[in-house]
């Protein structure tokens, strides 16, 4: 019985600690409380197609050897990556909103761009960014999931 209970309470602290963020002000809240998060996988169409620091064969032919190994949030709305090999880091705004329950990310320069963090992809080890583009299979929309952990 001790154990059951034990078992029970553990799975249930479990859960309270890995919970998706309700909204996008905890979702802000927990992506610029982290110093920087590294890349931990790329999925395409749910397909992981980069894991570990390697790409992973997809039927796409598509690798990544060009990605942001490292990110951060900054509470000003700057988004800050790092390409792997660069010298030097590339700046994009993210915003939240509310209304629509999402953080987006946008081109400094441009004010374009499309990468979406969703609430419910956003944990206290890890969040999901996710876009949806033609480039790499036209016509066809591809979706990109960026999942990252803290660094």
């Amino acid at each position: 019985m001790t154990s059951r209970l034990f078992s029970f309470l553990f799975l249930l602290l479990f859960m309270a600690c890995h919970r998706p963020a309700d909204n996008v002000q905890e979702a802000q809240t927990r992506l610029t409380s982290v110093p920087k998060w590294e890349i931990q996988e790329i999925l395409m169409d749910e397909a992981p197609i980069f894991k570990d620091g390697k790409s992973v064969p997809h039927i796409s032919g598509v690798e990544f050897d060009t990605y942001m190994d490292w990110v951060r949030f900054l509470p000003d709305g700057t988004f800050e990556g790092h390409f792997k090999g660069a010298t030097d880091t590339k700046k994009f705004q993210w915003e939240a909103y509310t209304k629509q329950n999402v953080i987006a990310l946008r081109d400094t320069s441009t004010k374009t761009g499309g990468w979406n963090i969703y609430p419910r992809n956003v944990y206290e080890d890890g969040f999901e960014m996710e876009t949806r583009s033609s480039v790499y299979d036209p016509p066809r929309v591809t979706k990109l999931t960026l999942k990252f952990k803290p660094l």
